[in-house]
């Protein structure tokens, strides 16, 4: 059931989808989880002593449940983001045991019983069994995350992160008293709230589905602190009285139970981005102005045309932000600098890629030969000679408009094709 809603999810999510590569852009993004989660077991320990000197001891379990989280980030870069979260994960008490047995003197009939939040050491009848515990152990956490993003230039890439911050525990966990006519029988009970520090750590997978939606499937390993909670025994008779030093004044109260926990959850959960992306600038070269007009003078004698010259040229291949690949305008550029090339038989072809400041500097590098090398294979594909190519990249070193550290100028984002004859 709890994986079916984790599909359902999933599938909402890709139904809206553009199927487009998300573009990161720095500034504040919101998103929301759901999924299931499962806690390990509350060891609680207590501070009063039990007649024979020991302290109550329970292991405290529940059932696995859903756990929804709330998100508000903020995206530095490509690669980090630091985010605040809020998250609930309810839980209904499936068992309360005792870690080991303890000896006590029995009667004829009777059978001393430590487990299910029952009272350690008193007598129940054959006839009179302990009830299970009932109740809920529910966590409502406050954490702050920092994540790093793995390859985020892909639509699909894992990230990793760490978290710090606060869980808040309430629990209400209730031994079921006996059903017996005779009544009598005491039941353990350990309830409160207690807030304590957190830590968390974060794996998944991020999946771009639009320039500002994304789907993020999210493991959570979180560790608590120890929470604290008030113990409670009901009065007993003195027919249920264990023989000790208190027989027949009541049981010894357990005091504060303490003990720690963590919890395990795995979520799906979609991101958006709430700034809104710029449309993609492509510059194409200004166009030459009109030529002048003038009087048509009259006809020259017709003479024989001399061939074609061709002189060096350059042109200017423009790309979006943080893209290598051609669009149509482009392409365009390309095909008309191979057919100039081939057309006076160039002596040499020189590509060289460009990149603006904004990312790295390693990363535009790397973006910059990306784009140079798409040039180069483009003009050897519409039949520009491959002996007569050189290709280079320069980065962001170069840029054909001066510009700050981190500023996104479509000029900058180019390569450059020299044609020499």
């Amino acid at each position: 059931m709890k994986l079916n809603l984790l599909a359902g999810v999933a599938l909402a999510a890709m139904a809206v989808a553009t199927g487009a590569a998300a573009e990161q852009y720095p500034g504040w993004y919101g998103g929301v989880d759901l999924g299931y989660h499962a806690k390990g077991d509350y060891e609680g320990v207590s501070t009063g002593k039990m007649a024979d000197g020991g302290a109550y001891m329970y292991d405290v379990a529940t059932d696995e449940d859903w756990a929804g989280f709330a998100r508000l980030g903020y995206r530095y870069n490509p690669n980090w983001r630091v985010e605040f979260e809020g998250g609930y994960r309810p839980g209904d008490v499936t068992t309360a045991t005792a870690p080991f047995p303890r000896d006590y003197p029995t009667i004829p009939g009777t059978t001393a019983v430590d487990t299910a939040l029952c009272t350690v050491g008193v007598i129940r009848g054959a006839n009179d069994p302990c009830g299970g515990p009932r109740g809920s152990f529910d966590q409502t956490t406050f954490m702050v995350n920092l994540y790093y993003d793995i390859l985020p230039e892909s639509s699909l890439h894992p990230f990793v992160g760490v978290g710090v911050g606060l869980n808040h525990v309430k629990a209400k966990l209730i031994g079921q008293m006996s059903t017996s006519p005779a009544g009598g029988v005491s039941d353990l009970s350990i309830t409160g709230n207690d807030t304590v520090p957190a830590a968390q750590f974060l794996a998944g997978i991020a999946w771009a589905l639009s320039d500002r939606l994304s789907l993020d499937v999210t493991y959570r390993y979180l560790a608590s602190g120890e929470a604290t909670f008030d113990g409670m025994v009901a009065p007993l008779s003195a027919a249920n009285m264990m023989p000790g030093p208190n027989s027949g004044l009541g049981w010894e109260q357990p005091g504060e139970f303490s003990g720690k926990f963590n919890d395990q959850s795995i979520s799906v959960g979609l991101r958006w981005a709430f700034g809104v992306a710029p449309a993609p600038v492509i510059e194409t070269p200004p166009a030459p102005p009109p030529p002048p007009v003038i009087e048509t003078p009259p006809p020259p004698p017709p003479i024989v045309p001399e061939a074609a010259k061709y002189e060096d040229r350059t042109f200017i291949v423009y790309f979006e932000f943080d893209k290598s690949d051609l669009t149509a305008d482009a392409q365009a550029v390309v095909s008309a600098a191979a057919d100039y090339a081939k057309a006076g038989g160039a002596a040499r072809v020189v590509v060289v890629g460009h990149a603006d400041t904004s990312g790295s500097a390693a990363y535009n590098i790397r973006l910059s030969e990306r784009r140079a090398k798409t040039v180069a294979d483009a003009l050897v594909g519409l039949g520009a000679d491959g002996s007569k190519l050189a290709v280079d990249w320069k980065g962001e070193s170069q840029p054909a408009v001066a510009t700050g550290d981190g500023v996104k100028e479509p000029l900058n984002r180019r390569s450059t094709i020299d044609i020499t004859f």
